[in-house]
């Protein structure tokens, strides 16, 4: 059962398309999962539709109708709210590991697959590429029974499980559920015994690690993509 999702604010701001590629992506992939937040876009753009129809139009010049139609066409949006991706990561192959996750995640995948490397003994990531500026996009991996170091936050984080469950200080996270980190906030997340737990993450700003850990900080990557 999903317990945690976007914010009446965040899923407002996805349903008007302000959001970042990034985040749009993490929100898209969470409705994925959720018939409550699905039903909540739909309401939303319902009552956008309502507030629009009694607004009086307005006369807009021939340059500006110009400049929108052009910028249509260089810049298409998907049907569920995600931009799609103009580069090569479309029809990318499914890792073994990632087979059951949301269909909708591999047009951003790299063909040749996805690339892991080791943040720790229990933890790996595997950015990918969109042409965000802003965010970092990547999945991450903690392997069963497996910790991340203790680490807070310098920008907004936003998760998505996608396989397995992990557990921090705040509660017990599932497949589907949609968790938002702010900036300061500390924590450790712990992988269930039984099986590896993989995450759709969206970073602003690089993790700092607490503790011991902190000599590897300078080591820490934050690319955005």
């Amino acid at each position: 059962m999903i317990r945690h999702h976007p914010n009446t604010d965040l899923l407002t701001d996805y349903t008007v398309g302000s959001l970042s590629l990034a985040p749009t992506i993490s929100v898209t992939t969470h409705l994925k999962f959720c018939d409550q937040c699905r039903d909540s876009v739909q309401s939303l753009k319902q009552l956008g539709g309502a507030l629009l129809s009694d607004v009086e139009p307005e006369t807009v010049s021939g340059d500006l109708l110009g400049q929108t139609l052009a910028k249509l066409d260089i810049e298409s949006v998907t049907q569920d709210g995600a931009h799609e991706a103009a580069s090569d990561v479309q029809g990318a192959k499914c890792d073994d590991e990632l087979k059951g996750i949301p269909n909708y995640l591999n047009k951003f995948l790299p063909r040749n697959g996805l690339s892991w490397r080791k943040l720790s003994s229990s933890v790996t990531v595997a950015p990918i590429s969109v042409g965000e500026t802003q965010y970092e996009l990547a999945l991450h991996k903690i392997c069963a029974g497996g910790k991340t170091p203790v680490h807070d936050h310098h920008g907004v984080e936003y998760t998505v499980v996608l396989k397995g469950s992990f557990s921090d200080e705040d509660g017990m996270y599932h497949e589907g559920d949609f968790v938002v980190r702010e900036p300061g906030d500390v924590h450790r997340p712990f992988a269930t015994q039984h099986e590896d737990c993989i995450c759709l993450s969206v970073l602003e700003a690089p993790i700092k690690l607490k503790g011991l850990g902190r000599v590897l900080n300078p080591f820490m990557k934050f690319q955005p993509s």
